[in-house]
């Protein structure tokens, strides 16, 4: 999975500097723009630390 969708949206997120946190569900590959937190089993990333999360997730998957 190449995550073309959620990397465009966290990009736009970070180039407007828009602050959200998100989570990521990567079992279901499910992510969620949050405002509270609803499940304290999923860590919250801002959109920096989510496309760095992303990237890593990628490259591991590609070796």
């Amino acid at each position: 999975m190449k995550y073309k969708t959620i990397k465009s949206v966290l990009k736009q997120n970070i180039e407007k500097k828009v602050n959200t946190l998100w989570t990521w569900d990567r079992e279901d590959k499910n992510f969620t723009q949050i405002y509270n937190n609803f499940s304290d089993e999923l860590p919250i990333y801002t959109a920096n630390q989510l496309l760095e999360e992303i990237n890593k997730e990628i490259k591991g998957n590609a070796s």
